[in-house]
């Protein structure tokens, strides 16, 4: 029968970073410990949606599936304020096979022992994810727990750890988790990281990913971050999938913005992202620059793909417009 950890059994003391594996690995089950949650992140637990809103369901530590949401944002979740994470290490066999992290208020079951560990430092913790994180011989199935443990602790760093786990010369998979959890969880610190290798980095594949972050991070204006690089990045890939997020975005700006677009591109790749980018315009705006570009003063296949688009939306309104330049 499964228990809700409500309370610690017992501690087990560590002295300094070189133990903390020691310890961690002393035992088959899980070991956890505490240390001090970045602060605006809100509070990593697990939710379920349902027609009531977001409740807080709890985690389960042996599923097959694991998830984190964060969710300080939706009133119907109401989480529990805490400055405290927690970290969980399954040991199997004397190897950690698994890493969970979530808010020390975030209920959480488990078949299996839990042993609770005393005085792991920010450091230390922070340490050993980043070592455990980098290690080529880590379990595979751990993918990128690591980088989100370590992306919510409060010592700034975990900003420095992640940084060089996204750095150039690190695995593409590795990159791009460090990346997300900077833009997911460091505030404006992990922004700015972020705008930098959605800028800078040599890799076209890596600018793009750095941009999808850029553009899910609902606290900030990072509206213009992405713009910029609809503008000027010097790949046509990266500034059609610019394009695209701004259109996601949901900001008054963008339909302005992408239509200077398909008037300034003389890629005519981009141009064609530029308008399907237009068609993903929320709220009416889809249909309204879609016209606009089949009554203005565009090229021949920039209506084509205007008119394309418009048939895909099924709208009134654009079914309107087409009827009327059938008659």
């Amino acid at each position: 029968m499964r228990t809700l950890i409500a309370a610690v059994l017992f501690s087990i003391p560590l002295t300094c970073a070189a133990d903390i594996g020691k310890d961690i690995a002393a035992g088959d089950g899980w070991a956890s410990w505490q240390v001090a949650k970045v602060a605006d992140a809100g509070e990593p637990c697990c939710y379920d949606i349902g027609r009531s809103g977001i409740d807080r369901s709890g985690c389960d530590l042996d599923g097959g599936n694991w998830s984190v949401s964060i969710a300080d944002r939706h009133a119907s979740a109401k989480p529990a304020a805490t400055d405290t994470l927690t970290v969980y290490a399954h040991v199997a066999g004397g190897k950690v096979d698994k890493i969970r992290a979530y808010a020390a208020t975030c209920p959480v079951n488990t078949r299996q022992a839990l042993r609770p560990l005393a005085g792991v430092s920010a450091k230390d913790s922070i340490d050993w994810l980043e070592r455990l994180a980098m290690a080529t011989g880590a379990a595979k199935n751990l993918d990128d727990e690591p980088v989100m443990a370590l992306a919510f602790h409060a010592d700034a760093a975990a900003e420095s750890a992640l940084a060089r786990m996204a750095a150039a010369g690190q695995p593409d998979k590795r990159r791009e988790a460090a990346l997300f959890w900077l833009g997911q969880a460091r505030g404006a610190a992990g922004i700015a990281i972020v705008e930098g290798f959605a800028r800078d980095d040599a890799d076209e594949d890596i600018r793009r990913h750095a941009l999808f972050v850029l553009s899910q991070a609902e606290e900030f204006d990072t509206y213009p971050k992405v713009l910029a690089s609809a503008q000027n990045d010097r790949s046509g890939e990266v500034r059609s999938q610019a394009l695209f997020w701004l259109a996601q975005m949901e900001d008054k700006r963008a339909a302005q913005d992408i239509v200077a677009a398909v008037r300034r591109e003389q890629d005519a790749d981009v141009r064609e992202q530029a308008v399907f980018a237009l068609s993903q315009l929320p709220d009416g705006q889809n249909d309204a620059a879609l016209i606009a570009i089949m009554l203005g003063d565009y090229p021949r296949e920039v209506k084509q793909k205007a008119l394309f688009w418009l048939g895909q939306s099924g709208s009134d309104s654009a079914m309107a417009f087409l009827d009327e330049v059938l008659r």
